[in-house]
């Protein structure tokens, strides 16, 4: 169930995303509303995402929740964040860093899938030993 609830939430968060770009970052008319002296609201969430991508912030958070997953291994909710952050950067153009970060997320979320099978049953993780 918890990786139902994982992937609905990538998936949820990266159909936005990209929904969001093409309606409001990508067409010019935008970036000429935007322009404008008196901007509509739309523009100050487009500033800010288009911040985060110039400044390859998408991407270096994304790298840092990655490590941070994959070095502490786990938890599982910050496995998902550097998949859903490093898809949001692939998304916009900062790949290179976001692509590894959704990367350590997701070897991350399979490890900790496939070594404690699934939903952690009360087990706790300390470095590769499971206590129970």
């Amino acid at each position: 169930m918890r990786d139902l609830v994982g992937l609905a939430v990538v998936a949820a968060t990266a159909g936005g995303m990209a929904s969001y770009r093409a309606a409001f970052i990508e067409p010019r008319a935008w970036g000429v509303a935007c322009a404008a002296a008196v901007a509509p609201f739309a523009c100050v969430p487009r500033a800010g995402l288009l911040w985060l991508q110039r400044d390859y912030l998408f991407g270096g958070v994304a790298l840092a929740l990655g490590l941070l997953a994959f070095l502490a291994r786990g938890p599982f909710a910050l496995a998902v964040a550097a998949m859903v952050i490093g898809i949001a950067g692939v998304e916009n153009y900062n790949a290179t860093w976001g692509m590894l970060g959704a990367a350590l997320g997701a070897w991350t979320w399979l490890g900790l899938t496939r070594r404690y099978g699934g939903a952690g049953r009360g087990a706790t993780v300390s470095f590769g030993t499971v206590d129970k």
